[in-house]
């Protein structure tokens, strides 16, 4: 009878590929099993696939880090069954079945949310529908219209059908708006019901920022009768508002990423499109004040929910405003208010702060390299989308610089707030 010892030992040979030994027979020989292992995605949507193999091939030869072949054929074969699953069933990244799922984690349903328990029926359409498997920015007009009138051939009211296509379109701006989150400029002209996002400058001047965010409230609403000592939702918006961060990055975000000490905030490397390094960045100090509310309210890498963060904002900026024209009325001085009039954006959102601060960088450097660096941009061409508030500045620069260098009298008369006067001189002989 051959008895074995108990000596277990895992070894990886590979990406995905383990030697795990459970111990040895009497005769020496080693006694365990190769594990092929094959995963995509995180959290909920984390799929995963294994595969077991004897220690040795159909030749005899055992398996090692030189003769894996097959096993990294079958983890190639693992992953993409895996992926040929998650997209059949409409729940891969990107897809309009994920972007479902992600809605209705962002709406959930409460006793005083009527419209969300409505989306809740309504979406569950679209989500059982072919077009769930669907990248979001592939869909478009010819496709929805077809499931529309596929509906109404099958019975439904026109009213009914009209209720589902307003679902979807809500589904749809906010996936659009969680892509531009990542940078990513998403063709639209194609999607019923979503107009495409034409490039319009969105970056509010600095002292404007500062204005709003002192309007929001310091502390939160009030729980179970208790209002918080602080506003989680005020940290968040001042946190981005003087780095740079998107909502993503900032859920992201952990302790370790932050040097107090030197005044220096890690931007992690991030995956999205062409990818970007990570890099560390030195920091304002309102940013450094920020990040300290910040730790101190333990948000380090907590949910939170954007629509209700945008709801904040949006109140923010309607007193802001209020409170600017009534400073006006009674100081007779608009220099604020034209301010807010001109750089605020219509439809105003929290990830225009990321503009807002980018913007800034390059109105106060010039250099769209180092502003490319410090958004992780992969593409310079969207730098230059998120710096357009900022260009009548560079170019007023631009001019101020020529005409130092070719007209330093007509310079040093600007300087001093000398503005040239414009004559109509008379044609000759007129």
């Amino acid at each position: 009878m051959n008895r074995s010892m108990s000596t277990r030992s895992i070894r990886t040979l590979g990406q995905g590929i383990y030697l795990y030994s459970t111990g040895t027979a009497a005769d020496g020989a080693p006694i365990g099993f190769v594990l092929v292992k094959a995963r995509i995605g995180s959290g909920k949507d984390l799929r995963e696939a294994r595969e077991r193999f004897p220690l040795v091939d159909a030749d005899g030869i055992p398996y090692s880090k030189k003769n894996i072949g097959e096993l990294i054929k079958c983890r190639l074969q693992l992953l993409e069954d895996l992926r040929r699953t998650r997209a059949a069933d409409g729940s891969g990244a990107g897809t309009l079945g994920a972007a479902i799922d992600s809605f209705l984690a962002a709406h959930p349903v409460t006793s005083a949310s009527r419209k969300h328990e409505d989306y809740k029926f309504l979406l569950a359409h679209w989500r059982r529908s072919e077009l769930a498997a669907v990248p979001v920015t592939a869909l478009t007009r010819k496709q929805i219209r077809e499931q529309l009138e596929a509906w109404t051939a099958a019975g439904l009211a026109p009213t009914t059908v009209n209720h589902r296509k307003r679902a979807l379109a809500a589904v749809l701006r906010l996936e659009l708006e969680a892509d531009e989150d990542e940078d990513v400029i998403v063709p639209t002209d194609t999607i019923a019901n979503v107009p495409a996002k034409r490039l319009e400058p969105r970056g509010i001047l600095m002292p404007i920022v500062a204005r709003i965010l002192s309007t929001l409230p310091d502390r939160g609403r009030p729980t179970n009768g208790v209002r918080a000592e602080y506003s989680e939702t005020k940290i968040r918006l001042t946190v981005m508002a003087w780095t740079g961060l998107a909502h993503k990055s900032l859920t992201r975000l952990e302790r370790r990423h932050v040097n107090f000490r030197e005044g220096k905030l890690f931007l992690p490397p991030r995956k999205k499109g062409k990818g970007a390094a990570g890099v560390w960045v030195d920091l304002l100090p309102p940013a450094i004040d920020a990040l300290r509310q910040y730790d101190a309210a333990a948000l380090w890498q907590k949910a939170f929910s954007r629509s209700s963060m945008y709801k904040s904002w949006q109140l923010a900026v309607t007193k802001t405003l209020r409170s600017l024209r009534d400073e006006a009325e009674k100081t007779g001085d608009k220099t604020m208010l034209e301010q807010f009039l001109t750089s605020v954006p219509d439809k105003c959102r929290p990830y225009d702060l990321r503009h807002s601060f980018l913007s800034d960088a390059y109105r106060q450097t010039g250099d769209i390299r180092a502003v490319q660096a410090l958004g992780q941009h992969a593409d310079l061409k969207t730098t230059e989308r998120y710096t357009l508030a900022a260009v009548p500045e560079r170019v007023a620069s631009a001019i101020d610089k020529m005409r130092a260098v070719w007209f330093p009298e007509a310079q040093k008369k600007k300087d001093a707030g000398v503005v040239r006067d414009f004559q109509v001189v008379p044609k000759s002989g007129a």
